[in-house]
């Protein structure tokens, strides 16, 4: 596994490129995708959902600092 987790903001891109390969051109979602994911995404996406796990104890602090 990856010594340090991934930033914030290159988290995001990751997710991004998982939707990104997830849409038609048009933007329309796919109704089905087959997706590569190596080992490196695998633990990228390990470390994420640890992180979101952790924070997940915070959500409603976090909430009341940053509203949408």
């Amino acid at each position: 596994m990856r010594k340090e987790p991934l930033s914030m903001l290159a988290q995001s891109d990751l997710i991004d490129t998982l939707i990104g390969r997830c849409v038609m051109r048009d933007g329309a979602a796919a109704g089905e995708t087959l997706l590569f994911i190596d080992s490196e995404t695998l633990d990228d996406l390990v470390h994420l959902a640890n992180r979101l796990r952790r924070l997940a104890l915070f959500e409603d602090r976090i909430r009341a600092m940053a509203p949408q």
